[in-house]
């Protein structure tokens, strides 16, 4: 048998401030709801034109065999002071045709010079790039205004940078290895505090 529970009404006043309550909520909601897709929406724009002003550069190797990748990190590390140049005459403004054909004829001229066995192609323009994840930001595959450095059939992977912001050279601050902080649990160490 169910047990009769009393039925309390509360006073017209609580019903008020229940109703004001309620309305508040429904505007904040509706706030949200129209202001929240806009910054996004924002966000995603500061993103799109910086990925659009964003000059690559990207080295494939001939295959993913062990000499292979090795040749391709010898030659992007003899190759980084002229990506290095690039980066330092670009903190001003955006990279000109000037500067990149440049660039083009100085690899050109090193790579004939230091690596005169390697089969390699070199195109500038509009190239795709696959997505690369560098600490928390994700590079989406996309089409970007690049020099790619292709060694031989050029099946294999790759290794990129990007000028705008610089992945070539990861800050001096990121480098430094910091202190890994012991982590500790608050209701833990209190409880380990009655112990003591």
């Amino acid at each position: 048998m169910l047990n009769e529970y009393k039925i309390i009404r509360l006073p017209k006043q609580n019903i008020f401030l229940a109703f004001a309550r309620l309305v508040l909520v429904a505007i904040a909601l509706q706030l949200c709801i129209l202001y929240i897709p806009s910054l996004v929406g924002f966000a995603k724009e500061a993103t799109d034109y910086e990925q659009e002003n964003d000059f690559r550069i990207r080295v494939i190797a001939n295959s993913n065999t062990t000499q292979d990748q090795l040749e391709k990190e010898q030659l992007v590390k003899d190759l980084k002071p002229y990506f290095k140049q690039v980066v330092a005459s670009t903190e001003a403004g955006t990279v000109d045709n000037e500067q990149i054909i440049s660039l083009k004829q100085e690899i050109e001229a090193e790579i004939k010079e230091n690596y005169p066995q390697l089969d390699t192609q070199i195109v500038i323009g509009d190239n795709l790039f696959p997505p690369k994840r560098q600490n928390a930001v994700l590079y989406p595959q996309n089409v970007y205004h690049s020099i790619v450095v292709k060694i031989g059939d050029a099946r294999g992977d790759n290794w990129w940078c990007s000028i705008f912001p610089s992945v070539c050279e990861p800050d001096k601050e990121e480098q430094t290895e910091e202190e890994e902080e012991q982590v500790t649990f608050f209701i833990w160490e209190w409880i380990k505090g009655f112990f003591e």
